[in-house]
């Protein structure tokens, strides 16, 4: 299987609750850059799967139309403070397809880290990375690239 993981784009502080954060102009500048960087490369997501935090949900609709994915949904396993064990279990259901990810630090530096066993490994806002493993479980991912 393959999994790309993103980091959703630089968002505002300006929001009642963490949940209601949304996008910067910024963020949606430098997220459209990455995602036009990487779309060659990204052909084959099948699905997006998101937390339903408003800065991912921005992030991953985002990702759809520049990626021309039609199918989305979110899943509240994957907002910034969720195990990452669970929210990596998530992901049997999609084991026969390509997936993006989209989530929050400190989850996706957790578990990317975890999923390749590298440790913790660095996702700043709107960074990339492309995993593949025979199946979602600790260890088991290689990590093929970070953008």
């Amino acid at each position: 299987m393959k999994v790309y993981f993103m980091r959703h784009g630089e968002a505002s502080w300006k929001a009642l609750t963490d949940a209601d954060r949304p996008l910067t102009d910024n963020g949606v500048v430098r997220l459209r850059a990455t995602l036009l960087a990487n779309a060659e490369r990204m052909q084959d997501i099948d699905h997006i799967l998101h937390s339903p935090y408003l800065r991912a949900v921005q992030t991953a609709r985002l990702a759809a139309d520049v990626l021309a994915v039609k199918s989305l949904s979110d899943d509240a396993r994957w907002t910034p403070d969720c195990d990452p064990q669970q929210a990596l279990e998530t992901l049997e259901s999609f084991s026969d397809k390509t997936i993006l990810v989209v989530t929050h630090n400190p989850l996706v530096s957790q578990l990317v880290g975890g999923f390749c066993g590298t440790g913790v490994e660095p996702f700043d806002t709107g960074t990339l990375a492309c995993v593949e493993a025979d199946w979602p479980a600790m260890g088991l991912g290689t990590l093929r690239w970070k953008s």
